[in-house]
């Protein structure tokens, strides 16, 4: 139990007498699209309330794998700081290019973020975040093979209330959140929540004076609720937000001289090109170059709700959202050409949710069911610099675009047979079209291609409720993630503008949910096997240096997952998670650059975190020192063995100590993060080594020790 853990409470209800005593209070999720107990919930679910992301030093979801057995969150190869890659039991995508759909779903208020760009959210005014581990679909408008992460913020209601909070810390480190909520009258509700979060870098350039690392977002976030009659609810929200930075965090391991593109910059200008530029140590790169991130977007949302009985709810979810993002990385890491990349990229979504919620047969049956369509039209505009021959003379400029028609209808029930027994049936109809096209400007070759892909996915589990306290199930689950289209080319032999196949999982998955000892002691397993067929990895073809998706025919993924919390006397709660996982490639079929000794991407073995907290009282308010220890193994970065780096296992150990003053007015905190200064790496490429043609590898820094003092205060 000492490895093993839960989320404490994410939405708890008034907890009983018992549990106030204490137990470990009920967790309320809405992950099956009502209010259930986390306990009787036959899925693989944490949950993440906004105290205990405070409590553990969470500032945004990067950090969403500490808190989550077998969930990985690391850096995404050529990006930013704030995009991200989701992995959840080993699924997910390790590239952000806007034909590459994702494998771990983002859900802001239910609203599915269809692009990895601006995933990682910062926490600010958020209520919780529930993260569901295996395929989702028969609940989602969008589904999503590997997971879900539920980003669920606090909506208005009829209290004035808010708080503002403030954080000063290492690298001069300076963030102002603050939220307020106002009732114009008895059934209409306004909140205005913002947040200006900045920190300077922590890794140096030889040749200049930037500072890779650092953080400036600008958030804004209006919300408007509206009672229009008894039965009725209209859920407005609009946000905003505007986040840069210098780039990537990374260091250069290692150079050949004797690379491709390296000979062609030497040949050109003479320029020797070698291990001068290697970084001398692991915070500190060449530099002199031009990088960084920039990310300006918006989301607009209108939920409506009406209750046409005690018995039936409709639903209606319609979100649009748009972005401007630009990217410029520099695989060289110098201020030379050999290769630099700059992507401005433009997002555009529509989404339009329909759900119908009810009971039935004396509530023993509860039911959703749905429709959804999302259209999205991304573009891609890149310019290369390199050191191309004259083939591909310098700069290469292409642009690439995508149009998305998605739609679904989705189906699912649950009927307590007895009061112990229920079985739960699920149906989903998934139907994306897709056309894209792309063109080289210099040499004027293009691609294009369409397609259309649909699918029928079913869940189906069994749960019983042994006692109050245990509750035991298992569930069988299919998940899809459509085909799409590789349109990318450089050269006049098209070898990337073909269409990929959809993939496809079965997942087996058995769990017990069990509070034990007076509810002092919540301990809950998941285990699981999942059956992979034709899964999309990204490849590189170095013939014509073009990236593209492919299939490879077989893959496993079997696992344990051990959730537990501890209260042994009042006031001291003990919390931990473990995860095993076990990822192979059974058989390759026609893909190249893996084999089935291939190391599976972002699939540690082992995650586990380890923490804890004791209340103790001072007067009416309380102190509340707080530690947690996150450790994962070792995991390699990318799809294919020629460019991939095989990380170190690493822990990271986090720790803080909160004052509260009397009835939560207001708290003082201090904290430390990273508090052994471990240097670990959280992602990096490889065309050096193994694969000639850039001739440099680099290593994604994880960030070092910082210390912060935390201010709120509630009114």
């Amino acid at each position: 139990m000492a490895l093993a853990a839960t989320a404490m409470p994410a939405h708890a209800q008034q907890a009983p007498p018992e549990e106030e005593a204490g137990g470990i209070p009920e967790i309320i999720v809405t992950a099956e699209k009502r209010e259930t107990s986390l306990q009787s919930t036959p899925l693989a679910i944490s949950a993440i309330s906004a105290d205990q992301l405070r409590e553990q030093n969470v500032e945004n979801l990067m950090d969403i794998g500490a808190l989550a057995p077998n969930v990985m969150a690391g850096s995404q190869s050529a990006t930013g700081g704030q995009n991200g890659g989701f992995f959840i039991r080993g699924i997910g995508q390790d590239r952000s290019g806007i034909t590459f759909d994702q494998g771990v779903g983002v859900y802001v208020d239910d609203v599915y973020m269809s692009r990895s760009d601006a995933s990682f959210l910062s926490i600010i005014d958020v209520d919780r975040i529930e993260v569901l581990r295996g395929p989702q679909g028969t609940l989602f408008g969008k589904n999503t093979i590997g997971g879900a992460i539920r980003y669920i913020t606090k909506q208005p209601d009829d209290e004035f209330s808010g708080f503002i909070d403030g954080t000063i810390g290492s690298y001069d480190r300076l963030d102002v959140k603050g939220s307020v909520n106002i009732p114009l009258s008895e059934s209409l509700f306004v909140k205005a929540t913002f947040g200006a979060l900045n920190r300077d870098g922590f890794l140096d350039h030889v040749a200049d004076d930037i500072k890779d690392g650092d953080e400036d977002v600008r958030y804004g976030r209006l919300q408007v609720r509206a009672l229009l009659g008894d039965s009725v609810t209209l859920d407005l929200s609009a946000s905003k937000t505007v986040s840069k930075n210098n780039g990537r965090a990374y260091i250069t391991d290692f150079i050949d001289p004797n690379d491709t593109f390296i000979v062609r910059f030497t040949t050109k200008t003479g320029i020797p090109f070698d291990s001068r530029y290697v970084s001398p140590d692991n915070h500190t790169r060449y530099g002199g170059d031009d990088t960084g991130y920039r990310y300006d977007g918006y989301m607009l949302s209108a939920v409506l709700s009406a209750d046409l009985s005690d018995a039936l709810t409709v639903k209606s979810i319609t979100s649009y959202m748009g972005a401007d993002v630009t990217s410029k990385n520099d695989w060289d890491g110098t201020g030379f050409s050999v290769y630099d990349i700059r992507n401005d990229r433009s997002l555009d979504q529509f989404s339009q949710e329909l759900q119908v919620l009810g009971s039935a047969v004396d509530s023993r049956l509860n039911y959703v069911l749905g429709v959804y369509y999302l259209r999205e039209t991304p573009y891609d505009f890149t310019t290369v610099n390199t050191a191309f021959d004259s083939q591909f003379p310098a700069p290469r400029r292409t642009n690439q675009e995508q149009k998305v028609d998605s739609y679904a209808a989705f189906a699912q029930a649950t009927f307590d047979v007895t009061e112990q027994l229920s079985i739960t049936g699920g149906l989903r109809y998934s139907k994306d079209k897709k056309e894209a096209t792309s063109n080289h400007l210099v040499t004027g070759y293009s691609g294009s291609g369409q397609g259309s892909w649909d699918d029928f996915s079913p869940r189906v589990s069994v749960e019983y409720q042994w006692s109050p306290t245990v509750m035991t199930y298992a569930a069988v689950t299919k998940g899809f993630r459509s085909g799409g289209i590789n349109v990318l080319t450089s050269g006049p032999v098209d070898y990337s503008s073909r269409n990929y196949d959809p993939e496809t999982v079965w997942n087996y998955e058995a769990g017990i949910r069990t509070d034990l000892l007076d509810r002092r002691v919540r301990f809950n397993v998941t285990g699981f096997h999942m059956e992979y067929k034709d899964q999309q990895l990204t490849a590189l073809n170095t013939a014509t240096n073009v990236v593209y998706i492919q299939n490879v025919g077989k893959a496993h993924r079997t696992g344990l997952e051990i959730e537990t919390a501890i209260v042994p006397v009042d006031g001291l709660k003990l919390q931990g998670n473990l995860g095993y996982l076990e990822s192979q490639y059974d058989d390759v079929g026609s893909a190249t650059g893996v084999s089935e000794s291939s190391r599976v991407l972002r699939s540690p073995k082992w995650t586990y975190t380890v923490g804890g907290s004791y209340e103790i009282p001072i007067g009416e308010g309380n102190v509340t020192p707080s530690l947690s220890y996150n450790y994962r193994s070792k995991q390699s970065t990318t799809s294919t063995d020629g460019n991939s780096v095989l990380l170190d296992g690493y822990g990271t150990l986090s720790a803080r100590i909160q004052y509260n003053a009397p009835d939560d007015r207001w708290s003082l905190a201090a904290f430390a993060t990273n508090v052994t200064d471990k240097t670990y790496f959280i992602g990096g490429i490889d065309f050096a080594r193994r694969e000639s043609l850039i001739g440099v590898s680099q290593l994604d820094v994880g960030r070092p020790r910082e210390f912060g003092v935390n201010l709120r205060y509630n009114f």
